[in-house]
């Protein structure tokens, strides 16, 4: 989230299936799941610019695409199957990280499905466990209260997950 935004209480916005932007390019099914992409724009809001992207390459078609530098950062992700990246192999399972502002080409010989996540940089965070924030004493705040139990609690959940040890 952006810093502005850290403290905002938690949204839900529910988009049926149907209504993300999709369409076939080169016998490869491109959906704009966040952001805007080979011109289409998903209708999910989000508070900063980003993308996600899924890719979904025909079996065994081999097809290619070019992956638009439509973010100020970028990685893709293959969930099955090796793909090639501007003719470089990279291994199923891995993410990758794209140069600024590149296109590069994308195939998928074996078929298979790729996301391209990414979006705008939001500056220096700290993560410890579930706490993500850009502020070392929210994250030692968030740690106390979920301690104390004072989050609220899912409804329907009896279960309650112990914090990590906490390391200095």
């Amino acid at each position: 989230m952006p810093a502005e935004h850290e403290e905002d209480l938690p949204t839900f916005q529910h988009v049926p299936g149907a209504d993300i932007a999709a369409r076939e390019i080169d016998g490869v099914l491109a959906r704009v799941l966040i952001g805007s992409a080979f011109g289409l724009t998903s209708p999910v809001r989000a508070l900063s610019p980003t993308l996600y992207l899924d890719l979904n390459f025909a079996v065994a078609s081999g097809a290619s695409l070019k992956v638009p530098a439509v973010a100020e950062e970028r990685a893709l992700y293959s969930v099955d199957h090796d793909v090639e990246l501007d003719g470089e192999r990279v291994p199923a399972f891995t993410m990758i990280v794209l140069e600024p502002g590149s296109e590069p080409v994308l195939t998928a010989p074996r078929g298979g499905r790729i996301v391209v996540v990414g979006g705008s940089p939001l500056g220096h965070r700290f993560m410890v466990w579930n706490f993500v924030s850009s502020r070392k004493e929210r994250i030692l705040q968030a740690q106390d209260d979920w301690e104390a139990q004072r989050f609220e609690r899912v409804p329907g959940e009896t279960e309650f997950i112990p914090l990590p040890p906490r390391h200095p």
